[in-house]
């Protein structure tokens, strides 16, 4: 019986889990673009989580969770020694609303990892940028300059790409 978990030490962890999961995982996707690896990926980041709690210092739970979220993505990509190919057959692609998500993955796809996180960060997850500022790991001004250059770069591709 020692091997047993009280039920009730899960609660605050399901809890927390149940708070999260949904956008750790849009943000894992946004990175990697797999939603099959995406879920793995999730998985890992909350394994990494738990194990690391007693390293939490406050603030906002969401963006150290999306801290733990980019680097386990950054180390599994150095695992795998593959970059994410994005090669979509547009054979008859006729929605528009299709067509449009093809093209902003695409002009995502071509921003540097650290524009495209912060980018995302920021516009997708909702996070301010001295909260992106502590999931990427740089100071808030560099953090405005990332994604001042990543919105810069996002609209020449769309641009370019829609032609």
């Amino acid at each position: 019986m020692a091997n047993t978990v009280n039920p009730i030490e899960l609660k605050p962890i399901e809890r927390f889990y149940r708070a999260h999961a949904d956008a750790v995982y849009a943000f894992l996707v946004s990175l990697c673009r797999d939603p099959t690896w995406a879920e793995d990926l999730m998985q890992d980041t909350f394994v990494k989580a738990t194990r690391s709690m007693s390293g939490y210092r406050g603030g906002n739970p969401r963006s150290w969770l999306f801290s733990i979220a980019r680097s386990v993505f950054i180390d599994d990509t150095r695992r795998r020694r593959e970059v994410p190919v994005d090669e979509i057959e547009e054979k008859g692609v006729v929605d528009t609303d299709i067509a449009e998500l093809i093209l902003i993955e695409r002009s995502l796809s071509k921003l540097p990892e650290r524009q495209r996180t912060a980018l995302l960060l920021a516009d997708m997850a909702g996070l301010s940028y001295a909260e992106v500022a502590e999931s990427i790991g740089c100071s808030h001004a560099a953090v405005k300059v990332l994604i001042h250059r990543a919105r810069v770069s996002f609209r020449a591709h769309y641009t370019e790409t829609n032609l």
